[in-house]
């Protein structure tokens, strides 16, 4: 490296012959950023000065370059703001990115991203993602998810900590992904919660795998995949949610194959796990980590409707029961299980008036994939041929497609 010589100086000299364009292009920028960057009007992430170290074969030169003067040099990296700042001279806010890029330089000025607050964003969503619509906090999370990953470049090492703060919106992501019928990209936001829970400890990762076993299910993937997940969750013996909600998906999983006894052993377990699960946990009754009572009853009530147990009615009306006044989608998802048992009783039509009044409600209060598939559910309880099938899965199909 040249003595003295700046970001831009390296840049312009490491370029030669190569155009500003074609060095855009390779590195994934645009031409006005790169000639920003040479006359040193910007201060570039980390992220971009390794694409473009790479694009030019430099070998860490200008990221070593970068990382001396990122932190000492203010005045560069002030300038490469005031761009943003005089583009709200009009009256227009700044861009939300340009937004972000000064609340991290305050970051660095204050020592680097704070821990709580970041544990307390993950605990607001883990509160909003299974009390709104599918939809409403995928934009929300999805930029929070970005904000953590940036500001996580200032955090040395990889902490444990940070590591669970990850996991967490990466999973509630995933979940979020999954309600609102996004299955596709839902799988492979739990692949990159599956390995940041590598980091975030064991329980983290039974929680992870636990919480994907039971989506899976509703998601349609296949059995095996959801008993590895569950079997995952399930090593040890210690109780804890992950070990509630593992038990739960397997007991489901079972039932589909038709393995009743070991389905309704797995039933019988949770309850026993559940009674040994912490007050913090059973009491949280709003949360997506929380596990109530109501949680446990919703889970008995849904394998017996799918086996036509001879409890499945009386299993219904107690988890309907157990539901606070008020509650309206977990309420229309036991209204579905009755529709099941309806339906198997030989009742088609009566069955699948009750599963349409259920989706009703369930529209009004936010309609999710889950209640879909229970949907479908109901309908695969009745004869392929009756008359009135059609038109319910019709309404079914319709209900999914608009929240996709």
């Amino acid at each position: 490296m040249r003595n003295m010589e700046s970001f831009g100086e390296a840049l312009r000299r490491l370029r030669g012959d190569l155009s500003i364009r074609g060095l855009a292009r390779r590195a994934n920028c645009s031409p006005s950023y790169i000639s920003a960057l040479e006359f040193g009007k910007n201060i570039p992430s980390s992220q971009v000065v390794a694409a473009i170290d790479a694009a030019l074969g430099a070998g860490g030169e200008l990221i070593e370059l970068h990382d001396m003067e990122v932190g000492p040099t203010e005045r560069r990296e002030a300038l490469g703001l005031i761009g943003i700042v005089l583009g709200g001279a009009s009256g227009a806010l700044p861009a939300a990115d340009g937004l972000e890029r000064i609340r991290m330089l305050v970051e660095r000025r204050l020592g680097g991203p704070d821990l709580a607050f970041w544990e307390e964003v993950a605990w607001e969503h883990s509160h909003g993602v299974g009390a709104h619509p599918a939809t409403d906090g995928i934009g929300r999370l999805s930029a929070d998810v970005l904000a953590l990953e940036t500001a996580l470049t200032h955090v040395p090492g990889n902490p444990l900590p940070w590591a669970r703060v990850r996991t967490r919106l990466l999973y509630l992501l995933a979940y979020a992904l999954a309600g609102a019928g996004r299955e596709h990209e839902s799988r492979h936001w739990w692949a990159a919660a599956r390995r940041a829970a590598v980091s975030a400890g064991d329980d983290m990762r039974a929680f992870v795998s636990a919480q994907e076993a039971i989506q899976a299910l509703y998601e349609k993937r296949p059995l095996p995949l959801v008993l590895s997940r569950a079997a995952e969750a399930l090593a040890g013996d210690r109780p804890s949610l992950a070990r509630a909600r593992a038990l739960g998906a397997r007991a489901h999983a079972r039932a589909l194959m038709g393995d009743l006894p070991a389905a309704y052993a797995d039933l019988d377990e949770q309850a026993r796990v559940f009674d040994r699960l912490p007050a913090e946990v059973t009491g949280d009754a709003v949360s997506a980590e929380g596990w109530p009572v109501t949680r446990l009853l919703h889970s008995r009530s849904l394998v017996f409707s799918l086996t036509g147990h001879p409890g499945a009615i009386r299993a219904q009306a107690e988890a309907i029961t157990a539901y606070p006044p008020g509650t309206v989608r977990p309420v229309a998802q036991i209204r579905l299980h009755e529709a099941m048992s309806i339906v198997r009783a030989g009742e088609v039509e009566a069955g699948l008036a009750h599963a349409e009044k259920a989706l009703t409600v369930a529209q009004s209060a936010g309609y999710s994939c889950f209640v879909g598939q229970l949907a479908t559910m109901v309908a695969d309880q009745a004869p392929a041929g009756h008359e009135a099938l059609l038109s319910f899965r019709d309404r079914v199909a319709g209900l999914r497609g608009g929240i996709t």
